[in-house]
C-alpha cells in the first residue's frame, strides 16, 4: 500500500470515528433530563389549559405574602373580606393574562413520582380562576428553574409538570399590600412650584415663595424672583439657580406601597403627630371650551377653547421609618397610609435654606434709585439720579435722567460703571459666633433711597480680620464679606472713574 492511500485510510477511519463520536453526544444532549424524568418537546410552547377571561368572575390568589379572593362587581375586582379595598386593577389583569392560556415551554414530567424535587407539594404561589358557568382552572407554581429558565407548574387534578416562563413567577409574586390601589401625589414640573413650606415637630423650618412682585424681597429685580421666608426672622433674596435645584426636589410624590387605605389607627405610623408636613402651591393650566367662538387677531383662525390657569396645593404628612428604611406618609384630607422613599422625602426635609440664599448684600434695580449715601472711614460722598419727567411734540412723556458724584454732575456711562462695582458685593459665609458691632467702627457705610419711598437701605463693613469684613444690612444674620471685594468697592466709589 503506497503512503498516500494509507494516509487517506487514515484520515477516512478518523472521520468515521469523529462521526460516531458526534453522534453519541448528540443523544445523550437531547436524552440528559430524563434523570429527572425531563422529555423533550417539538412544541416551544404548549397550551395545557385555557379560559374565556370575559367571564372570570372570581379569583382565588394566594403565596407566601398574600391570600386573598378577588371577585368582579360592576366591572371592577374586589375582595370578597372587604370590598371597599381599592384594589390595583391591571395586577389582576395580570393574572387573568397567564390563566385565560396555561402555556408550557415544555413539559418535565407526565408522572412524576416526587413532586417536591419540584416545589409542588407546598407550592410557592397557587391561582384558581372560576368563570360564571363554573369551569374553573388552578395554577400551582413551584420552584424556579436553576439559570432563571422559568418555574415548575401543575394544573390541580393533573400530574404533568411543566416550565411555564418567568413572567408566571412574577405576576403570582404580588404582596397583599401590593394589591392595594396606589394614589400617588402630583406630577409636577418646577416651573409650576410657586410656594414651598416644610413645617418640622423638630428641627428648621423651611419656606419659599416666588416674588415675582418683589413684595419679600427689596431688589426689584428679575434675578432674584425668590424669597426664602424661613427659617429666619425676615425674608432674603434667594439665588434663582439653587431654587431651581431645590425645587426639582418637590416635582415628584410617588407611593411605594399602601399599607392602611383606612389609616384607622395613625400613631402605629407616626402619623397622630406627623414628624414634619410639606405644602407645595402650584399652577395648573386646563383647557376651557369657549361659549361662543373667537377669532385670532393675528392669524384669523378660529378660536374655540381658551387656557384656564388655577392655583392648586398639596400637602403631605410625613410619619415614622418602617423596617425597610421608607416613611409612612398621608395626604392631607384622606385617611389612607402609604410609604415613601426616603431619599425622595429627606430631599425634601433637609433642604439647607441658608445655602441657597441670593450672595448679592445690596443689589438694586437702578431705576428704583434716586440717592446713595456712602460714608468711607468717616468721610461722605453722594451719588444722585435726577430725573426730570418732559413731553415731546407729540404729547408722548419720557424721563430724562441726571447723574450726580458729590453735587457735579457725570456722565452716566461713568456713573453706572460705578454703581455696578457697588452692587456687586457679596457675602461669603454667615458669622455664627456672637460678635458686638457696638464698639466698632464700620470701614464703609451704604444707604440707598429708593425712588417714590421713604424707604432707605443701609448696609455697613465693619473690620474683622485679614482676609473678611463684617457685612451688616441691618437684618439679623451677620455675614462675613471678601476684604478684596469691598475695599475694590471703597476704590471706585473714591476715585470714580469707568471701571476696568
Amino acid at each position: 500500500m503506497t503512503k498516500r492511500k494509507k494516509k487517506n485510510l487514515l484520515t477516512l477511519i478518523f472521520l468515521v470515528v469523529m462521526l460516531g463520536l458526534m453522534s453519541g453526544f448528540y443523544v445523550w444532549y437531547l436524552n440528559k433530563n430524563k434523570d429527572r424524568g425531563e422529555t423533550a418537546s417539538e412544541d416551544d410552547s404548549l397550551i395545557l389549559a385555557t379560559m374565556d377571561p370575559d367571564l372570570i368572575e372570581r379569583i382565588h390568589f394566594k403565596n407566601d405574602e398574600a391570600d386573598m379572593i378577588l371577585i368582579l362587581e360592576d366591572d371592577t375586582w374586589v375582595t370578597e373580606a372587604d370590598k371597599e379595598r381599592p384594589i390595583k386593577q391591571n395586577y389582576v389583569d395580570n393574572m387573568i393574562s397567564i390563566i385565560d392560556e396555561v402555556k408550557a415551554e415544555r413539559i418535565v414530567d407526565e408522572k412524576p413520582e416526587d413532586l417536591a424535587q419540584y416545589g409542588l407539594v407546598s407550592p410557592y404561589a397557587s391561582l384558581k380562576a372560576t368563570q360564571s358557568d363554573g369551569k374553573s382552572v388552578t395554577l400551582l407554581l413551584g420552584d424556579e428553574v436553576s439559570g432563571g429558565q422559568g418555574y415548575y407548574a401543575k394544573l390541580d387534578g393533573n400530574d404533568t409538570v411543566f416550565i411555564v416562563p418567568t413572567l408566571y413567577g412574577t405576576y403570582l409574586s404580588y404582596s397583599d399590600v401590593s394589591m392595594t390601589q396606589v394614589d400617588n401625589g402630583p406630577s409636577l414640573t418646577s416651573n409650576d412650584i410657586y410656594h414651598i413650606e416644610v413645617l418640622k415637630k423638630d428641627g428648621e423650618d423651611f419656606e419659599l415663595i416666588y416674588d415675582e412682585d418683589s413684595k419679600y424681597h427689596k431688589a426689584g429685580t428679575p434675578l432674584l424672583s425668590w424669597a426664602v421666608l424661613k427659617p429666619f426672622e425676615e425674608p432674603y433674596s434667594a439665588d434663582s439657580s439653587k431654587v431651581s435645584e431645590v425645587i426639582s426636589n418637590f416635582t415628584r410624590f410617588y407611593f411605594l406601597s399602601c399599607v392602611d387605605y383606612k389609616g384607622e389607627d395613625l400613631a402605629k405610623y407616626g402619623l397622630e403627630d406627623p414628624t414634619a408636613s410639606i405644602l407645595v402651591e402650584y399652577y395648573e393650566q386646563h383647557e376651557e371650551e369657549l361659549d361662543e367662538p373667537q377669532k385670532d387677531p393675528d392669524t384669523g383662525e378660529e378660536i374655540t377653547t381658551k387656557t384656564v390657569t388655577e392655583e392648586k396645593s398639596f400637602k403631605l404628612y410625613i410619619g415614622n421609618l418602617n423596617d425597610k428604611g421608607d416613611y409612612y406618609v398621608r395626604k392631607d384630607g384622606e385617611a389612607a397610609v402609604y410609604t415613601m422613599e426616603a431619599e425622595d422625602v429627606d430631599a425634601m426635609l433637609q433642604v439647607d435654606a441658608f445655602s441657597i440664599l441670593s450672595t448679592f448684600i445690596s443689589i438694586y434695580n437702578i431705576e428704583t434709585v434716586d440717592r446713595i449715601d456712602i460714608d468711607i472711614s468717616g468721610k461722605p460722598y453722594t451719588m444722585e439720579i435726577k430725573r426730570e419727567v418732559t413731553t415731546d411734540s407729540e404729547g408722548n412723556e419720557e424721563t430724562k435722567a441726571s447723574y450726580y458724584y458729590n453735587g457735579k454732575e457725570v456722565e452716566e456711562d461713568t456713573f453706572k460703571d460705578v454703581y455696578q462695582v457697588m452692587i456687586g458685593a457679596k457675602f461669603d459665609t454667615q458669622l455664627k459666633e456672637e460678635v458686638s458691632l457696638k464698639e466698632l467702627d464700620p470701614i464703609l457705610t451704604i444707604s440707598y433711597h429708593l425712588e417714590d419711598s421713604d424707604k432707605t437701605y443701609t448696609s455697613k463693613y465693619y473690620p474683622y480680620d485679614e482676609s473678611f469684613y463684617i457685612a451688616d444690612n441691618g437684618g439679623p444674620i451677620i455675614f462675613k464679606a471678601d476684604k478684596r471685594r469691598i475695599d475694590q468697592i471703597i476704590k471706585t466709589i473714591e476715585e470714580f472713574k469707568k471701571a476696568e
